[in-house]
């Protein structure tokens, strides 16, 4: 079991209050990933970028809770890790970089108050 499912089943035996803020959380990060994505994509056209959204499986009480962003333009992988023509343009490791670290310090604190911290 991974340290995020562990935290999940931890979240999952404290209560449905908890579940509906994990959820809350896992959603808001999800979106802000999706937004910074749109914001630091190349824009030739606007269709990667438009097509650039997110997906939520589980939801409150379900310790299978995740969000999952990015494009779905077929070339986006190219822009995204470059070729041998074109460089990386890594825009939603650069979305991530922002989001991740904020995602952990705001489960730290919900997991702190979960367990009476």
């Amino acid at each position: 079991m991974g340290d995020l499912d562990a935290l999940a089943a931890d979240f999952d035996a404290a209560g449905d209050e908890l579940g509906r803020q994990v959820y809350a959380l896992v959603r808001a990060s999800t979106l802000r990933t999706e937004a910074l994505g749109k914001v630091n994509s190349p824009v030739r056209t606007g269709f990667m970028r438009g097509s650039i959204t997110s997906e939520f499986d589980g939801g409150p009480g379900s310790s299978t809770m995740r969000g999952e962003t990015g494009p779905t333009a077929n070339y986006s992988h190219y822009v995204h890790d470059g070729t041998s023509r074109q460089a990386p343009q890594p825009f939603m490791d650069r979305a991530a970089d922002v989001t991740e670290p904020e995602f952990y310090a705001a489960a730290e604190t919900l997991g702190g108050r979960a367990l009476g911290g």
